[in-house]
């Protein structure tokens, strides 16, 4: 194009000649011009075909995202919450390189229980989410602690972090759903863009007292109300100052109101039907996911499988550089999924405790590489990789004490001392875990690290327990006590997932060492579905269970008095304490860093007192991938990773398996 302009340039030049030229020598310079004038005619004909042969020639390839501009927006901040202006890194397309994208990266997974991320919040149901549609702002996977730019262009914090407006990114558009292949949702085919509505409809959905969402809910319950001024201007403001809407904010999807607003057969849903008609959706029926985000659910069959394809009319760059996500749900067993495994069907496992023991450290497996004391990379150079990782996650037990056993906090604290933790992550874990006293990763700034851990003290325990007036009355081996007029045996039943024979060994050790004290212990396996729903009726004496940590720490729905009985809520121990009420509020409404964190560790200090839950251990694992082959081998299709070191070594510690560089390597 750029030489066509010159050729144009060059004509106007050569008239402009025409008209001072000398007359007297016009006839001979006139035949000279049309000379040159043919030839240039002629170039311009040629360079003109060329362009179309050009454009005929991109058009004719396959469409691959843009990856857009690779230089800073000088409009956009550092990506740290600040008042007054755009604090969001620009939207980063230099991770994606086109030249990777292909093939099915396939990987074991539990059948979530529903796929609305309003209605089940357990991780698997986030996970689909988060490849199939996007937020107004994302928390990269190398820089978790900050924001960078999603649906929305900008986002301005004012009055005091109570007001802020988002600019949403024009050109956006819904997925399509699998279902509009269907004649009966023909409705569904066209294309519909992405409006500041669709945020609106979302957060009237969690508003709305209806819908079965307290767990959501309880982060938007200061919200004062939200105003779409255009199509893509958002404002939400709040009633105070809250730290948390922080992240309410910044990170809040769209719900496609386009479909729960409309019934099965494409008729609007009256308004005041919406929020009830959502708990039981035609579209989750029919386990139906709708986004604006780079992967598209195409099928999903309860335990079996989970397929996501990448959607081809998404606005940014994949978050993959894969085609297809299969989760393969059949196959739930620990043995038949590492077969799996080092057959090469899955690309990337987890070893269990037991199995890195069996595999790596008895060498079962020699395609893995041998620990090396010397070197915590060693694992990298084997046909299948394997690290050393940590997670933002704890796991514990918990003590419901809505129940009479376990009101007592002298009682919780008994149980503290008669669990020996750290043999316990030695010879059952194998090392992998760190122990813990609090809710908040070891790692952490707020982590609190004046807290004196229970010590392993079976003596020190039964003498608690006998404060607590749980002594052997009748001699039958067994504590008991005097409730409410009735003796009772001081036995009890502990809940947790089945196939899990970490928590086999580890209970069972507890079991042994609660036998010596006079205690009795029952354990009882479920699988995890009925698990979530065990925690959700608070069905239980004690449970195990784990939680992801978070960055930004809030204690308001975990721990606070309020969430205690709430259907469904997250505080399913039912631990209630007015000075943590206090302080949990408190943290809501604090900005700075070192206040947060000073008040962050007090309440780790008394949750310690008062052991709501027994804390266990931060999780870390055994990473393992298929490797790049060693030379000599043939690269098999769809198989072979690379880019696993590149985000193991350049990514966030706590986010360095988020699959930003995987890719296939190439036959």
């Amino acid at each position: 194009m750029n030489a066509l302009k010159i050729t144009l340039l060059a004509l106007i030049a050569i008239l402009l000649v025409v008209v001072v030229v000398d007359r007297s020598r016009q006839p001979a310079q006139l035949g000279e011009l049309n000379r040159t004038l043919q030839a240039l005619t002629e170039a311009s004909r040629a360079q003109t075909d060329e362009l179309k042969a050009l454009r005929q020639q991109v058009a004719s390839r396959p469409t691959t995202p843009d990856p857009g501009p690779r230089t800073p927006d000088p409009s956009s901040g550092n990506g740290n919450p600040a008042l007054g202006a755009n604090f969001l890194m620009p939207y980063d397309r230099s991770r994606y390189h086109p030249e990777w994208q292909g093939g099915t990266l396939r990987s074991f997974a539990s059948s979530p229980k529903g796929l609305n991320p309003f209605l089940d919040n357990s991780s698997e149901t986030s996970e689909v989410h988060g490849l199939c549609n996007d937020s107004l702002a994302d928390r990269p996977a190398w820089a978790p602690e900050k924001w960078m730019a999603g649906l929305a262009e900008s986002a301005v914090i004012t009055d005091d972090y109570r007001t802020y407006t988002f600019r949403l990114r024009s050109g956006v558009t819904w997925q399509r759903p699998a279902c509009a292949r269907d004649d009966a949702f023909a409705w569904l085919r066209a294309e519909v863009p992405l409006t500041s509505a669709d945020f609106a409809f979302a957060l009237r959905i969690v508003l709305d007292p209806a819908v079965d969402c307290p767990q959501v809910r309880t982060y938007y319950e200061d919200l004062e109300k939200f105003e779409t001024p255009d199509d893509r201007t958002l404002i939400l403001r709040w009633k105070r100052p809250v730290y948390t809407s922080l992240a309410s904010s910044l990170g809040l999807s769209p719900l496609p109101r386009h479909i729960y607003g409309r019934n099965r057969d494409g008729t609007p849903i009256p308004e005041a039907q919406i929020g009830i008609q959502f708990n039981k959706h035609w579209f989750d029926d029919l386990k139906g996911v709708c986004g604006v985000g780079p992967f598209q659910v195409v099928e999903y069959q309860q335990d079996k499988i989970l397929r996501l394809e990448r959607y081809p009319g998404y606005w940014g760059v994949p978050s993959r550089h894969v085609d297809r996500i299969e989760w393969m749900l059949d196959v739930k067993q620990p043995d038949p999924q590492l077969i799996a495994f080092k057959n090469g069907q899955v690309q990337a496992f987890g070893l269990s405790p037991l199995k890195f023991k069996s595999e790596v450290l008895d060498r079962k497996e020699p395609r893995f590489a041998a620990v090396d004391p010397a070197n915590p990379k060693a694992g990298r150079s084997g046909e299948l990789g394997w690290e050393r990782t940590k997670r933002l996650a704890f796991s514990y037990l918990g003590w419901n004490q809505r129940r009479p056993l376990f009101a007592d906090k002298r009682v919780r604290q008994a149980m503290a001392m008669a669990f020996p933790k750290e043999r316990i992550i030695r010879d059952v874990f194998y090392g992998l875990g760190q122990p813990i006293c609090s809710d908040v990763h070891p790692d952490h700034t707020a982590y609190n690290r004046s807290l004196v851990p229970w010590p392993y003290d079976p003596a020190r325990a039964k003498a608690l327990l006998a404060e607590a007036g749980w002594t052997d009355h009748d001699g039958d081996g067994l504590l008991d006590r005097t409730i409410n007029g009735t003796s009772m045996p001081l036995t009890f039943a502990i809940k947790y997932y089945a196939n899990s024979p970490e928590w086999d060994n580890t209970l069972s050790i507890f079991r042994n060492e609660l036998k010596a004290l006079g205690i009795g212990l029952d354990l009882q396996t479920y699988e995890w579905k009925e698990m979530i729903r065990i925690y959700e009726d608070r069905d239980f004496d004690a449970v195990v269970g784990g939680w992801g940590m978070s960055l930004d720490i809030d204690y308001f729905q975990l721990w606070h008095s309020s969430q205690a009985d709430v259907p469904s809520g997250s505080n399913h121990c039912g631990f209630k304490n007015p000075r943590v009420d206090e302080l949990a509020d408190r943290l809501r409404t604090t900005f700075e860093a070192e206040a947060r964190n000073a008040i962050i560790r007090e309440i780790q200090v008394i949750l310690h007192e008062e052991q709501p839950y027994l804390f266990f251990r931060s999780t870390e694992g055994i990473f393992t991938w298929q490797n790049r082959p060693p030379g000599g081998k043939p690269v098999e299709k769809d198989r072979w990773l690379a880019g696993v070191v590149e985000d193991l070594d350049g990514l966030h510690p706590l986010r360095n398996r988020a699959q930003v560089s995987w890719h296939f390597v190439q036959p």
